[in-house]
């Protein structure tokens, strides 16, 4: 019976030291939400300190244009899933240049967030 509850009681201080170090796995409610979704990640990598994706409504906190990214709404489609991958992780160029900031989340929610700005599309 010891044996049981120290097991227990190892797996929940597992679960909150994930919930813990792991935020973007969560909303931005702070509920585990159990599914991955881009923007929350987007979101939760402050990605919008330099980028905007006006057609989701997220604007760039940046407060220089100098330092601003390129708006993502059309930008990412242009580019295949794992080219942005590489290059989001500081592994490859694109155009010759590189990424400002490494994305640090897991490869899963890098696909998740590729994924998620390649479908962002504006009409012309």
């Amino acid at each position: 019976m010891r044996r049981m509850r120290n097991h227990l009681l190892a797996m929940l201080a597992i679960l909150l030291a994930l919930a813990i170090f792991f935020p973007s796995l969560s909303s931005a409610e702070g509920e585990t939400t159990g599914e991955l979704d881009g923007k929350t990640i987007f979101l939760a990598s402050k990605c919008n300190m330099c980028h905007s994706v006006p057609e989701v409504g997220i604007e760039a906190k940046v407060k220089s244009e100098k330092m601003k990214g390129p708006d993502l709404t059309k930008t990412a489609a242009r580019f295949e899933a794992d080219e942005l991958g590489k290059f989001v992780r500081k592994q490859a160029q694109l155009e010759g240049k590189d990424h400002k900031k490494e994305f640090k989340g897991s490869d899963e929610e890098l696909a998740v967030l590729v994924t998620w700005l390649r479908q962002l599309k504006t009409a012309g």
